[in-house]
């Protein structure tokens, strides 16, 4: 079997009739197919010859093929994840549009209303997956892949001799809808590129989507099943005339949001069929007879497997001819809204478990406080710091089924965690939080022997080793696909409200897998945050090959071994009066060549401004003092103390001490053993921060 490459038609349609423009990559990707294998323009052509011309026949008693289809819904938790229902209406919509039960035929012109047909297809969501475990034909799968749209994110394919896989992202590369291959192009080792991929807003006409956008999978199934454009294969619509290869379809240069039902461009008095499917016109209702017909040749053929997907067989194994099938138990899904809170702050977290309904919901939040333990979306808050865990249960009548997110939440202390000017240089366990929201390799972690002066730093694992595979092979693509992922570490808090002349520096190192300046798409964005992470905002973006320090990598794991290949990178920061626990995101977003990513010295540069006070108006005693566990220190001052923080002089808070009060004499107790040195008590109050040294005698 021959081994085809890249057979594509696309679909794209504008969000609107009245401004939109149709844009397809089919022909610029036919042209650069048939330049590299030009006998792949011939297989269709026989394709056409042998199957459409030859054997075309209406059947007198038309047998109905039914086809088990199964959406994968790619998805980064937001609207792309559509719902089951979304997914129902658009399943009724095929079956509408193939056995001429649309009601919208009744706009069909008089010159094509004896060429109508019913194709005599219809489609069932599988009810049982490939390993035989029980589905609802929908399965919605997070990942990044749902912003590249592309055949490398037709992620878990279901034997496609046995199932029409469906692939629903949020954007797609050059900004098409969706796109089909001909069964011509997926036979051999092609066979992983089978399937349709589009759109979720071309999906049903509810939800995302709209009936303007609802036949968008009934075209692509056409492509799918063999069907051209109307104008052909090497054509755009409205440039030149094409045709198809189907006898009933007129010539024609084709439409592009264009409804004009009087059309006739191609030859003189002949009216051209605006309203098919395959067509871009906007008001597609139709197939005709002999398009119906070259479809169910194809699906009686061997090519691209479509023969197998009618078979008995295949209706067992995927479960389509079994009307009393219990319900699915659901698959638990669920996640938080943010990642990092205050305490005693309310998130949100969301079940979008799948598969099958939830009647049966319990959610377990450790050191929690919830509205509910059964709602779908219930608030929760903590009291406490540290990281926490969620478990949840859902199920039916059938059973119960459960998710366990570890650590999945950060509650932030009460107290920041550093003090103004201060240097992290990852040496000392400091409490960074990591995001890696896919739980995969390419994640932030703190190594030793990779910094700037070889030292400890953080590293972001991008590169994974691909020996064995051909560099953009399916294999390397699927195991080294970061394009778009998105990962990232929040530093610890920053008191900074008395700090001035703020700015942040850090080091890095980077280098690509990239042979040319345009695939180098990758970025490194830094945000701050004033209020636990509620809101972000952007300080410093550093995108494409300016975020190189060791240039093209070539395919080797980069480590930095010398100073040379690391930058610096700084920008200004100014405080306000909440700035009392600012933290800061380094998010960096990959693309397909990214190597790994280091980071080292992160340095908050300023002038601390805190006042020490007369000890006519704040007495601190004794100081200095002999360091003993259980030390009590005495503040005697006027003023209401709302605070006391206790830090080092590198701006490191070393506790939050509990306060005793008699009058205006206060007492706290330092829980902890410290070395000799100098050390500062901040006292807040209504009038602000005030601080004073303390010092720690041998």
């Amino acid at each position: 079997m021959r081994t085809t490459y890249f057979l594509l038609f696309c679909m794209f349609f504008g969000v609107q009739k009245s401004n939109a423009q149709f844009v397809c990559g089919a022909n610029e990707k036919l042209q650069q197919l048939y330049q590299n294998d030009p006998l792949l323009m011939k297989d269709h052509e026989q394709l056409l010859k042998s199957n459409y011309r030859l054997e075309l026949k209406n059947d007198d008693t038309l047998v109905i093929f039914t086809i088990p289809i199964v959406f994968h819904i790619i998805h980064y938790n937001g609207s792309e994840n559509i719902t089951d229902e979304q997914v129902y209406d658009q399943v009724a919509i095929l079956n509408q549009d193939f056995r001429l039960l649309n009601s919208d035929t009744t706009l069909v012109i008089d010159e094509f209303k004896s060429l109508y047909a019913d194709v005599g297809i219809e489609f069932k969501l599988a009810k049982l997956d490939p390993f035989g475990n029980c589905t609802n034909g929908i399965e919605h799968i997070y990942s990044h892949e749902t912003f590249q749209g592309d055949d490398y994110s037709k992620l878990n394919q279901w034997y496609r001799s046995n199932y029409l896989n469906v692939w629903v992202v949020d954007e797609m590369e050059n900004g098409v809808a969706g796109y089909a291959y001909y069964p011509t192009s997926v036979d051999g080792t092609n066979f992983w590129r089978d399937g349709i991929i589009i759109r979720h807003n071309y999906i049903g006409s509810i939800g995302t989507s709209n009936p303007n956008n609802s036949r968008a999978l009934t075209h692509e199934i056409g492509h799918y099943l063999g069907l051209a454009h109307p104008w052909g294969s090497t054509n755009e619509p409205g440039v030149s005339c094409g045709d198809d290869g189907i006898p009933d379809t007129p010539v024609t240069r084709g439409s592009n949001l264009n409804c004009n039902l009087e059309l006739s461009q191609c030859s003189v008095g002949v009216i051209e069929n605006v309203q098919n499917y395959m067509d871009y016109s906007y008001c597609s209702v139709m197939f005709t007879k002999d398009q119906a017909t070259a479809m169910r040749n194809i699906l009686q053929g061997i090519s691209g497997n479509r023969n197998q997907l009618i078979n008995d067989t295949t209706a067992l194994v995927t479960g389509i001819n079994m009307d009393d099938l219990p319900e699915c138990i659901p698959i638990p899904y669920a996640y938080p809204s943010r990642t990092i809170v205050c305490p005693g702050e309310s998130i949100t977290f969301y079940d979008r478990s799948y598969n099958g309904s939830t009647t049966i919901r319990e959610w377990s939040f450790f050191d929690g406080q919830a509205t509910s333990t059964t709602a779908a979306n219930p608030s929760v808050s903590y009291s406490t710091p540290g990281y926490k865990s969620v478990i949840l249960r859902v199920g039916n009548g059938q059973g119960m089924d459960s998710i366990v997110l570890s650590n999945v939440v950060y509650v932030a202390p009460e107290w920041p965690d550093f003090v103004g000017p201060t240097v992290i240089d990852f040496e000392t366990p400091t409490p960074f939080v990591i995001e890696n929201p896919e739980n995969n390799w390419a994640k932030f972690e703190v190594l030793s022997g990779v910094g700037y002066n070889q030292s400890k730093a953080l590293k972001l694992a991008n590169y994974f080793n691909t020996a064995g595979t051909t560099p953009f092979s399916p294999s390397s693509f699927y195991l080294n696909r970061l394009g778009g992922s998105q990962d990232a570490f929040i530093t610890p808090s920053f008191d900074l409200i008395t700090t001035s002349s703020i700015q942040i520096t850090f080091d890095y190192a980077y280098a690509t897998n990239a042979e040319n300046e345009a695939d180098i798409t990758e970025s490194l964005q830094v945000l701050s945050s004033r209020n636990c992470g509620l809101t972000w905002t952007p300080r410093l973006t550093i995108t494409g090959a300016e975020l190189l320090t060791a240039g093209n990598f070539g395919y080797n794991a980069f480590t930095p071994t010398t100073q040379v290949v690391w930058k610096s990178a700084s920008f200004n920061y100014t405080p306000n009066g909440q700035d009392t626990d600012t933290r800061f995101k380094f998010l960096f977003t990959a693309s397909d060549f990214s190597n790994n990513f280091y980071i080292d010295n992160i340095r908050i540069n300023g002038i601390l401004q805190l006042t020490t006070q007369d000890l006519n108006q704040m007495q601190v005693y004794p100081n200095p003092l002999d360091f003993k566990v259980g030390q009590m220190i005495t503040i005697e001052t006027a003023a209401h103390i709302e605070k006391i923080d206790f830090y080092d002089q590198l701006g490191k808070v070393i506790s939050i001490p509990q306060i005793s009060q008699e009058g205006g004499s206060y007492q706290i107790q330092l829980p902890i053993e410290l070395a000799p040195g100098i050390y500062y008590l901040k006292v807040s109050s209504p009038n602000g921060p005030i601080a004073t040294p303390i010092v720690i005698q041998n």
